[in-house]
């Protein structure tokens, strides 16, 4: 949606000095590319966007999970919680952008994903796997699902550490340059 429809969004939360979209993200749209992990260039020093009143239509339209999920309070912010929550037909994607073990493996973040794992919604993560690489995405509801049947947080929390471990260890390929038009 663009911000001319914005009624999906929680009234009244608005980004802040939240930049994670504008640095963690790969664009590669006809009007905008920015790679992944790279700050964009209209990213000003302080925070907030050089363009914004008159920026791409795919920075205009798209939300982190954040602002519009009315159940994830302010402690949720990408910033402040170091993971940027992002949907897409496959459910929600967990993408720390602080160090994995420990965003992934708070109690408020397995709540969120043991729930979310009980309840079938589709859970997944993206991992950072070396610096200058793409990070490596693992479905986490075929993984997770007999420690959430535990309901027992360190279970759950030792299933965690192991899937990041594995995801970090992965080969992926170079983030490639994107040629900004």
């Amino acid at each position: 949606m663009s911000a001319s429809d914005e009624s999906h969004l929680v009234p009244g939360r608005e980004c802040g000095e939240c930049t994670a979209c504008c640095v963690v993200l790969q664009i590669d749209d006809q009007d905008f590319k920015k790679p992944a992990e790279q700050a964009c260039e209209n990213l000003m020093d302080k925070g907030g966007c050089k363009i914004y009143a008159c920026r791409p239509n795919v920075c205009q339209d798209w939300y982190c999970a954040w602002r519009f999920m009315a159940q994830l309070d302010e402690t949720w912010r990408p910033d402040r919680s170091g993971i940027l929550l992002r949907s897409d037909e496959n459910g929600i994607i967990f993408q720390p952008i602080d160090d994995p073990q420990t965003v992934l493996t708070a109690d408020r973040a397995i709540e969120l994903i043991a729930g979310g794992v009980a309840q079938g919604i589709p859970m997944s993560m993206s991992i950072p796997t070396r610096q200058g690489y793409r990070s490596y995405g693992l479905s986490l509801n075929d993984y997770l699902g007999e420690a959430v049947q535990s309901m027992n947080l360190v279970i759950i929390q030792d299933r965690m550490i192991e899937l990041i471990e594995y995801s970090q260890a992965q080969n992926t390929s170079i983030i490639p340059t994107i040629e900004n038009h």
